[in-house]
């Protein structure tokens, strides 16, 4: 096929912007809304939220990620920028539309339960700043590496279950650390509410945490699969 015809077909970057914006939305929305019940009611429990995260995630996948690859979190932006599965000014663009989206969500969640968002802002448990920074790293690393795995390979059929797999690490993730550094994985979901309550304690974590994790996993990656991509490439394709 033709570079001119496989751009037909293809999203145009404007497009893949907005639909970042509209997927991180709807995580940032989910997750903080989810945060900020239990911690008024205490009915979802850590279980609870973890499978809020893992389902909305999932969901959102399956929903755009034929379109824009679903990233919504800088983190998996810049893993797949170290992979080579997307360019510099793409990487750009999704991560602007990432932190637009997670605002704009926080905003909305902000408008509904007013102060008592505040429990959705992550923080590390007992101000322990080591233990989070590492668990935020090797929580990140574990999803990145997933989303390399699943979604990028061109003749490896696990394509169908990306969502689940991929949904579902953040969720176990969350349920394991949750309590520890607040689950974040994800800059974006941490920068949204943390910017519309003016709360920046331990903000760095959430950024510097996941993007090392990214940087990881996309290192791994390439070592490990470095050869399984160069005989994918001698394939016809299917």
């Amino acid at each position: 096929m033709s570079k001119e015809s496989k751009s037909i077909f293809q999203p145009s970057l404007r497009n893949k912007f907005l639909i970042e914006i509209i997927g991180t939305f709807i995580l940032v929305y989910a997750i903080a809304s989810a945060a900020t019940v239990y911690s008024d009611s205490g009915q979802l429990g850590v279980i609870g939220i973890g499978l809020v995260h893992a389902l909305v995630l999932t969901a959102i996948v399956y929903a755009i990620g034929y379109r824009s690859g679903a990233q919504v979190n800088p983190a998996v932006t810049i893993g797949l920028l170290v992979a080579k599965k997307i360019t510099g000014k793409e990487a750009v663009v999704y991560i602007i539309a990432q932190i637009i989206g997670a605002v704009i969500a926080a905003s909305v969640v902000y408008s509904i339960f007013g102060s008592e968002m505040s429990a959705s802002v992550t923080l590390p448990a007992q101000d322990n700043v080591i233990r989070s920074l590492i668990l935020e790293t090797v929580m990140t690393f574990t999803l990145v590496y997933v989303v390399l795995a699943t979604t990028t390979s061109k003749n490896f059929k696990i394509v169908p279950l990306a969502g689940l797999a991929i949904g579902f690490t953040l969720g176990l993730n969350v349920i394991f650390g949750g309590a520890i550094t607040g689950g974040s994985l994800n800059p974006a979901r941490s920068f949204g509410p943390a910017l519309i309550m003016f709360d920046f304690n331990y903000h760095w974590i959430y950024w510097v945490a996941p993007i090392i994790g990214g940087l990881i996993a996309a290192g791994v990656y390439k070592v490990v699969h470095t050869k399984e991509e160069q005989e994918e490439e001698k394939l016809p394709p299917k």
